[in-house]
């Protein structure tokens, strides 16, 4: 598969053994834990610094020595090969940068597949665009599922005062692909706090219709 992943967060620095027997996990549903779980990565503000909107907010938060910790995933050892059904565990602190919401980079599929969201404690928003630019949103919280169909993009932002946690479930041998959202200047929408709660806005790095600035 020739995929332009860009700075991956799988970039597979652990040996993944092949599931070839059935195992279990315990999965903590308010801290997205998982018991046992093979590797993690954690992305600090300076790992995805151009993700956010306002650089001379990510600047100033940098310059003054302070990295936080935007997200962190914890995953189990499941090959990335066609058949085998991965899954992690995502847990993104709450906060802003100048006024847009802690989130994860986003990315496509390297090969166009589902994939399937479950929250688990707190409050977000999924922010979803096709290859087309069609866009979507729909809300991540507890209990509600949300289906990602093969060819969509996807971020998630935490909208809430506390972790947003999930589980991501994805065919293993779907890969992820960054650098196509990135050459086109990122999501058209992006999720700010506003007066009355989170806003929608459009991105300030795409034109209207929908070109890369």
């Amino acid at each position: 598969m020739i995929c332009d992943t860009g700075n991956s967060e799988f970039g597979h620095d652990v040996t993944v053994v092949a599931a070839s027997r059935p195992f279990q996990v315990v999965l903590d549903f308010a801290t997205g834990s998982l018991t046992p779980f093979s590797a993690s990565f954690v992305r600090s503000l300076s790992d995805m610094a151009h993700a956010f909107e306002d650089q001379e907010a990510v600047a100033r938060v940098l310059e003054s020595g302070d990295d936080p910790v935007i997200y962190r995933s914890n995953y189990p050892d499941i090959p990335d090969e066609a058949g085998h059904l991965a899954f992690l565990t995502t847990i993104i602190s709450p906060g802003t940068v100048g006024s847009e919401f802690y989130m994860t980079k986003g990315h496509h599929h390297c090969r166009d597949s589902a994939e399937l969201y479950m929250g688990l404690s707190g409050q977000g928003i999924m922010i979803m665009e096709s290859h087309g630019g069609d866009f979507s949103q729909q809300e991540l919280v507890p209990s509600a599922p949300v289906y990602v169909p093969p060819g969509w993009a996807h971020r998630t932002v935490n909208t809430g005062s506390a972790p947003l946690t999930f589980l991501a479930a994805f065919f293993g041998d779907a890969g992820h692909d960054y650098s196509s959202m990135e050459r086109k200047g990122g999501f058209s929408m992006r999720v700010h706090r506003g007066e009355d709660g989170p806003q929608l806005r459009r991105s300030a790095t795409r034109d209207e219709a929908g070109a890369p600035l």
